[in-house]
């Protein structure tokens, strides 16, 4: 039998004087109830209170995707309760996006920042190659010393036929006619080595200098003018550092790009204002709007690149279904803009494409600025 609720005259959350009559506090909306909390209604206040998953559901989630600019019209006629606040659903769905760009990216985000970033099978292979007594023996010695010294460092390697065979699988059988070299990182290397790879392999052979390095990756010039030399051994370092640990760099820019695109929904807001100066429509109501489309497109694209990179192996597949979203995401735009503007297609169409093209350019601007960023504080 369900326990019945014992009435208080005082809100046990704000302190203020109640009616035993009253089921809820009038002032702060809690429950009006002196029993003791279940496990059931603190899984209840978790789920509406965090993860927003109440009533707002219901009433947000068809206009938002199937009424463009309804969610808009309805925030600015003060609906303001009854839906989802457009902050947090731009907030959750812009988690999502980059969460899939993490994910498809296969890195952990928990790793990022990590200066101490290695291969530990990498390291233990350049530090044999980089033993100056090695230099001194013959060919043919250096091969059983590299052997030997690889059984003893990789146990975990039960047969070195299958490692061979692993070897002509990865690089071909040119392999086989290449000499072992012991400058830096050149141990069983094809003579096609990308450039990515040797700048990999050079900016973790701990004998070079961050000069070395930079001459080595562009062909003798190492010069970075960025007007003192404190900033061109910095530039230098970072350049050798992001080569060092790419992955991490690459999480380190993505962990910007939230931000960088939270900034850009004012600017967004601030050339819709402009575009429509004439409507007299209020700053915020553009704000509001921003945060709308964006949000869909974060939900859309998200969902895109899982489809994408998960599920199609076709290139040709692929590029069909990206611009299908993208199609998808430009109409519902368009659309959108029609309800909150109330202008015709046309003219309407018109000032679509004029904010595409300025927000596009933005985008592009925020974009090299949060790369360059990301670049020099890494």
């Amino acid at each position: 039998m369900k326990a019945k609720s014992r009435r208080s005259t005082h809100c046990s959350n704000c302190e203020s004087q109640l009616d035993e009559s009253f089921n809820f506090c009038p002032v702060c909306g809690q429950s009006n109830t002196t029993n003791n909390i279940t496990f059931g209604i603190l899984i209840s206040e978790f789920i509406d209170n965090y993860l927003g998953l109440d009533s707002k559901i219901a009433h947000s989630l068809g206009p938002f995707l199937f009424s463009p600019g309804k969610l808009t019209n309805r925030f600015q006629d003060g609906k303001i309760k009854h839906f989802i606040h457009p902050v947090r659903l731009y907030l959750v769905l812009s988690v999502f996006y980059f969460f899939v760009i993490s994910y498809l990216l296969s890195f952990d985000l928990r790793d990022l920042g990590n200066d101490d970033f290695d291969v530990p099978a990498t390291a233990k292979i350049e530090d044999l190659m980089n033993d100056s007594d090695i230099n001194s023996i013959p060919d043919s010695l250096k091969i059983s010393f590299v052997a030997d010294s690889l059984r003893e460092n990789f146990k975990e390697i039960k047969s070195f036929d299958i490692l061979y065979d692993s070897l002509i699988s990865a690089y071909g059988k040119e392999i086989t006619n290449q000499r072992v070299q012991f400058n830096a990182f050149d141990l069983l290397k094809s003579n096609d080595e990308p450039y990515i790879e040797k700048a990999h392999r050079l900016a973790r052979d701990r004998s070079l200098t961050n000069d070395a390095f930079i001459d080595s990756i562009s062909n003798g010039d190492s010069d970075i003018n960025l007007f003192s030399k404190s900033r061109n051994d910095h530039a230098k370092a970072q350049i050798r550092k992001i080569f060092v640990n790419d992955q991490g760099f690459k999480g380190f820019l993505l962990g910007n790009l939230p931000l960088m695109m939270f900034i850009l929904i004012p600017l967004f807001a601030g050339v819709l204002k402009l575009i429509y100066v004439r409507r007299k429509h209020l700053y915020i109501k553009h704000i509001v709007h921003a945060l709308h489309v964006h949000s869909f497109a974060y939900l859309m694209y998200g969902i895109s690149l899982l489809i994408i990179f998960k599920l199609m192996e076709d290139t040709a597949l692929r590029w069909i279904t990206a611009g299908f979203f993208f199609i998808l995401v430009s109409t519902y735009v368009y659309i959108s803009f029609l309800n909150v503007y109330k202008q015709g297609w046309f003219k309407t169409l018109i000032k679509f494409n004029i904010v595409g093209f300025i927000y596009s350019i933005f985008l592009q601007i925020f974009f090299y600025f949060a790369l360059f960023i990301s670049f020099w504080y890494y």
